[in-house]
């Protein structure tokens, strides 16, 4: 039996509806873009940060599925998206034919991506935060209004750009941001995203790393 990889489930059609519907949810209650781009671009810095640290070609795909499929459990219900997703997850793949033991791994990173008080408890888990919570950037705002916006929707709507560098040898993950400060100071940024850069530190401290933030060029963290 061929191994089920990315583009399977990409092309799978419950998938790309889930994704779809989950997006609709979001912006029913005001949230920023939740569809493809942000599916593709967190499965792409999962993977991305597995092969830094050179991780088995394997892991590194189902890095990238889990990142793809992190927040499918919008599409049923917000509040409990992760668990939700952990249990779409493992009916589409268990579906597409993926054993139970990828499976599995899979459904912990989904379920618990919004874990912010631990250290993730793979280097799957710890790859899908970091794809999922280093998204910050003006495209996944659904107005370009600066009225009538709270906080979080300024801050991302000041983010012109957003990278994250892994550096194995120097044991370094990095968020490399650059934001408007017409539109939002730092210290705003800071106020709202406290919450995730301590998420963030944890799942660089699984790799045994150091979070670090730079904002317009000068290091924070």
């Amino acid at each position: 039996m061929a191994e089920i990889v990315l583009t399977d489930v990409m092309h799978d059609e419950c998938v790309k509806m889930f994704l779809n519907l989950a997006d609709k949810s979001f912006a029913a209650i005001g949230y920023k873009e939740h569809g493809l781009r942000h599916a593709k671009l967190s499965s792409a810095i999962a993977g991305n940060v597995l092969s830094h640290f050179n991780f088995p070609k394997r892991d590194i795909e189902l890095a990238k599925i889990a990142g793809y499929l992190h927040d499918i459990g919008g599409a049923i219900e917000m509040r409990q998206q992760s668990l939700f997703g952990a249990i779409l997850a493992k009916r589409i793949l268990d579906r597409l034919g993926m054993p139970y033991s990828e499976i599995l791994s899979i459904m912990s990173a989904v379920g618990s991506h919004e874990e912010k008080d631990i250290i993730p408890n793979s280097q799957i888990t710890a790859a899908v935060v970091l794809g999922d919570k280093t998204d910050v950037h003006f495209s996944r705002v659904r107005t370009r209004s600066r009225t009538g916006l709270d906080k979080h929707t300024r801050v991302n709507l000041a983010c012109k750009s957003s990278f994250l560098r892994v550096d194995a040898k120097k044991k370094t993950i990095s968020l490399e941001i650059t934001i408007d400060t017409t539109i939002v100071d730092i210290g705003e940024y800071f106020e709202i995203f406290l919450e995730r850069m301590m998420h963030l530190i944890k799942a660089a401290k699984y790799f045994d790393c150091m979070f670090v933030l730079y904002i317009n060029g000068n290091k924070f963290l």
